[in-house]
């Protein structure tokens, strides 16, 4: 009897520490970083409004820079001083005119001051930048676009300014490739056409939105049925992790509580997605999540989930 007590007693005392144990062990490998675009020109003020909203601050913070054009000093100010990083898209466009750069003109020199400075200015931030540059190359809307360009000569740009900013020892600035989740057209257009090596990316990145009914050609689409197929495609082809670079959802279609719900459980379960930017504004339809919507909740429960950081190692 007094065996049967003794043992009884080192059950219960050893089993709930095994327990606690197993529970607070977690992959220091398994987590997804937030981030998020927040308007043209992110203040403090918006950082601290995400994450008033949401609980965490978007730990990587986008920006859209074009060709005539550098990140608004106080925006780098703004994201720093908050202990976030800056996610550069720069545009080798004029966004006003949505006219092209000269490409050839690029490849041969003619753009190598304005590169070195643009360089010089993120290295002079001597913090970690992401910068996403010529993105969704297997689109058609953008003058960059492989369809328009072709595939050698888009990967020859995308080298040729990396080359330039590692002759500037810009260590700091890593960058993303990054394609839309469908090949538009799908016709020799196929997104690894335009990859330019594991020497100039650092991260890969996707980006999907499930636009509803807002347009003729749109539907309702899950996170899944815009994600899924690109993800699987980049971790099968290219060893390096992966970013949602833009994704969100329109409320005109379909449920966008449920939507984010199940967006966020899907991001759990792409262990090589280590960070995604959520567009949380109202632009060509309304992306946002307000806390007057049952999707704006949503989004804040799942973003209590530990496996969703806002802060980096």
């Amino acid at each position: 009897m007094k065996k049967f007590l003794f043992y009884t007693v080192i059950f219960f005392l050893i089993v709930p520490i095994v327990i606690f144990s197993l529970s607070c062990t977690t992959d220091p490998n398994s987590y997804c970083l937030t981030g998020a675009f927040l308007s043209d020109k992110p203040t403090k003020r918006d950082i601290n409004d995400f994450k008033n909203k949401y609980g965490k601050k978007p730990f990587l913070v986008m920006a859209f820079v074009d060709w005539g054009n550098f990140v608004n000093e106080e925006v780098i100010t703004d994201v720093y001083s908050s202990n976030c990083v800056l996610f550069v898209t720069w545009e080798p466009w004029y966004a006003g005119s949505k006219k092209g750069i000269d490409y050839d003109g690029l490849l041969s020199g003619k753009w190598d001051e304005h590169i070195k400075d643009f360089a010089d200015k993120l290295k002079g931030i001597n913090k970690t930048v992401f910068l996403r540059f010529a993105h969704e190359m297997n689109g058609n809307w953008y003058p960059w676009s492989g369809s328009h360009l072709g595939k050698d000569k888009y990967k020859a740009v995308y080298r040729y300014v990396k080359n330039i900013f590692d002759e500037v020892g810009a260590d700091n600035v890593k960058w993303v490739f990054s394609v839309n989740w469908e090949d538009v057209p799908k016709e020799n257009n196929y997104f690894m056409l335009y990859y330019p090596g594991d020497d100039y990316v650092d991260f890969v990145g996707i980006d999907g939105y499930n636009w509803g009914n807002t347009k003729t050609w749109s539907r309702w689409m899950s996170f899944k049925e815009i994600f899924e197929t690109r993800y699987n495609e980049i971790v099968s082809h290219i060893k390096k992790p992966a970013l949602i670079s833009e994704f969100s959802s329109t409320s005109n279609g379909g449920d966008k509580t449920v939507w984010i719900k199940k967006a966020m459980n899907n991001i759990k379960h792409m262990k090589s997605v280590k960070a995604f930017v959520l567009f949380d504004v109202d632009k060509e339809t309304d992306w946002s999540f307000t806390m007057d919507r049952d999707s704006g909740k949503e989004l804040r429960l799942q973003l209590k989930n530990n496996y969703f950081r806002d802060k980096g190692e």
